[in-house]
C-alpha cells in the first residue's frame, strides 16, 4: 500500500510509539492518579512526562497548562461551548474544519453572533477585513493550517489584532503541529492540538495548551466526574489541569503521544518540513503537468503544510480515488475532507477534491507511482 492520507492520520508510526503504547498496556496497565501502587505511580509519571513534552513543544513553561482530551475536536468544543453564550460574538475564518464550524453552528442556533471572515482562493485570510470583524468579539478561532490546501495563516499578525481588540485567540493546530512551528509565543491564548496526525501519536489523543496569562475559569467545564483528586467532594475540582480532565485518562495513548512528540522533536521541524516539501512538491508539480488537472495550494514560497489537493476536469473525485485504490492500492482522501467551508472558498464545492498528503516516511518512488497512475487514469 502507498499511504498518502497523513493529513487524516499519520502512518506508519515510529516503532518507539508502538512500543510505548504496548509497553504501557503490558507493563503498567492501571489508571493514572487512581491509587498508590507502583503501577499507578508509574502511570502518572507517564502522564506528567507527556505534559512536560507537550508544554515545551508548544512554548509553555507550565506543564499544568496542558490539558488532555479525547482529540482536538473535543478540545475545541470545550473552549467554544464553555466560553461562548447567547449574544457573544465569535470570529472565525472561511477555511475552517467541521470541528469548528459545527459547534459554532450550534452556538449560533442558540443565539451567539458568529462571523466567518473571508479568505482568498488559496485560503489566506484577508487580515484587513478580519481586523474589522473583530470588533466586539470575545473569541477568535483560527485554523492554523488548512487540511484542504495546506495554507498556513499568519498567527502573529492575527494575535496582535486580537490583543488590540481584547479578543481571546484559539488556534486549531490539528494540521500544523509537527510540521511547522506552533507556539504560544506567537501570541495565541489557547492552542488545540491532536496527537494522531503529524505528532505521530495514536488516535484518541489530543488536548489544549493555555497561555499563563489566560484565565481558564472563563471556560465552563463540559464534563464533570472522577479525577482522582478531592474525591470526597461533589464539586468538580476547579484547578488545572483537573478542571478539564474528568474521567479516566487514556494512559496507553498518552504514552504513545509522548513517544511521538519526542520523535518529532529529535528529528526537528526543519528536517520534517524539508522531507514533506520534497515529496509534496514533486507530487504537486507532477499533477499540475497533467492535462485538465488543477492543484489547490498556496503560491510557491508561501508557508505550506505539504497537502496536495487537486481535481481533474470532467472526472469526479470519487472516480479518481477509486481508481488509485483499486488499481494501485494508493490510500488517499476525496470529497470535502470535513471542511465544506474551505471548498466553497477555493471554488471546489460541490465536487470537492482529491487530497494526497505525504508523510515523513513517504519515498520518492511512491510519488512516481502515484503520478504514473494519475496519467494512466487521465489517458
Amino acid at each position: 500500500m502507498i499511504y498518502l492520507d497523513n493529513a487524516s492520520t499519520s502512518w506508519p508510526k515510529p516503532d518507539s510509539v508502538i512500543d510505548a503504547v504496548s509497553g504501557f498496556m503490558r507493563n503498567i496497565g492501571t489508571s493514572p492518579a487512581r491509587g498508590n501502587c507502583s503501577a499507578s505511580v508509574e502511570a502518572m509519571g507517564v502522564v506528567l512526562d507527556c505534559r512536560e513534552s507537550i508544554a515545551g513543544f508548544f512554548g509553555s513553561n507550565n506543564p499544568l497548562n496542558v490539558v488532555f482530551t479525547h482529540n482536538v475536536t473535543w478540545g475545541i468544543n470545550t473552549v467554544l461551548h464553555g466560553m461562548v453564550g447567547k449574544g457573544d460574538r465569535v470570529v472565525s475564518t472561511a477555511m475552517e474544519h467541521n470541528a469548528v464550524t459545527r459547534p459554532l453552528s450550534e452556538l449560533e442556533r442558540k443565539g451567539a453572533d458568529v462571523c466567518y471572515s473571508p479568505c482568498d482562493s488559496t485560503g489566506n485570510l484577508d487580515l484587513d477585513i478580519f481586523r474589522r470583524n473583530l470588533k466586539g468579539a470575545i473569541l477568535a478561532v483560527i485554523n492554523h493550517g488548512s487540511n484542504v490546501t495546506g495554507t498556513v495563516q499568519d498567527v502573529e499578525s492575527i494575535a496582535a489584532m486580537c490583543r488590540e481588540n481584547g479578543t481571546v485567540l484559539l488556534i486549531d493546530a490539528a494540521q500544523s503541529a509537527g510540521i511547522v512551528p506552533v507556539s504560544l509565543s506567537s501570541g495565541a491564548d489557547i492552542i488545540a492540538f491532536t496527537g494522531h496526525k503529524a505528532l505521530l501519536g495514536p488516535p484518541g489523543t489530543g488536548g489544549l495548551v493555555f497561555s499563563d496569562s489566560f484565565d481558564t475559569e472563563r471556560i465552563r467545564t463540559l464534563a464533570q466526574g472522577g479525577t482522582g483528586s478531592f474525591s470526597e467532594e461533589n464539586r468538580h475540582p476547579d484547578f488545572m489541569p483537573d478542571r478539564f480532565e474528568a474521567g479516566t485518562m487514556n494512559g496507553p495513548g498518552i504514552a504513545g503521544l509522548h513517544a511521538g512528540v519526542e520523535y518529532v522533536s529529535s528529528l526537528g521541524l526543519q528536517e520534517i518540513h524539508r522531507r514533506k516539501l520534497l515529496t509534496a512538491g514533486a507530487l504537486a508539480d507532477g499533477i499540475a503537468g497533467i492535462p485538465g488537472a488543477k492543484v489547490y495550494r498556496p503560491k510557491k514560497g508561501k508557508p505550506w503544510t505539504a497537502v496536495v489537493s487537486f481535481t481533474l476536469a470532467g472526472c469526479s473525485t470519487s472516480e479518481i480515488a477509486h481508481y488509485l485504490a483499486s488499481e494501485y492500492d494508493i490510500c488517499c482522501r476525496h470529497g470535502f475532507h470535513c471542511a465544506q467551508y474551505a471548498h466553497r472558498t477555493i471554488g471546489t464545492f460541490p465536487g470537492g477534491t482529491v487530497r494526497l498528503s505525504p508523510g515523513i516516511f513517504t519515498e520518492a518512488e511512491e510519488i512516481e507511482t502515484v503520478l504514473k497512475a494519475l496519467k494512466e487514469f487521465n489517458g
